[in-house]
């Protein structure tokens, strides 16, 4: 097997509305892998934020893998672009213009061609109100549940385990024993 091969191609600096963190993306070419899976299908995650910059850390946290990373800047923007061409994945935040993401989450789940694409919510909504929330604090408060729920700021690599997680990518995809949490 040949040796891989690395190629830096950008480093970006990505900072916060109140500049409270901010995070490095170095986007690296991995020139091997490319070669090996230009054939296979890039994997579509849509991230409905109206923050570019959660939008640019998300895409660098994931296109530079395996995954292709459109975005949305409101709720009602991104419904309409997954009802257009449904992404195998939905990153969405809660504040937003338009339509906040609670009821856009609502509105995924109950559309029969949205409602089976896994949905992430990641948000800095418990940091700016001092609370917390879970999945079944969302089920409770709309019937509906996003598969996981995360607050900003949130480690890129973690981000992509969620992802490989969720859209069966990562390494032991096919391991019975990583699926069921064994």
């Amino acid at each position: 097997m040949p040796d891989r091969v690395w190629n830096p191609v950008n480093v970006t600096r990505i900072r916060n509305k109140n500049e409270r963190w901010c995070v490095y993306l170095i986007e690296v070419k991995n020139l091997f892998w490319e070669e090996q899976n230009m054939s296979n299908q890039l994997k579509k995650v849509l991230v409905v934020d109206d923050d570019q910059n959660a939008v640019a850390f998300v895409r660098g946290a994931l296109e530079a893998e395996k995954y292709e990373v459109s975005g949305a800047g409101d709720g009602l923007a991104g419904l309409a672009q997954a009802r257009q061409e449904p992404p195998d994945l939905i990153i969405l935040d809660v504040y937003m213009p338009r339509q906040p993401g609670f009821y856009t989450l609502r509105d995924l789940k109950a559309d029969p061609k949205t409602k089976h694409i896994p949905v992430v919510m990641l948000t800095s909504v418990g940091n700016r109100l001092g609370i917390t929330f879970s999945t079944q604090d969302l089920y409770d408060f709309l019937g509906v549940e996003p598969d996981v729920y995360l607050e900003k700021p949130v480690d890129p690599l973690f981000l992509r385990q969620v992802t490989d997680r969720l859209l069966g990518t990562g390494p032991g995809a096919n391991d019975p024993k990583t699926k069921e949490g064994g």
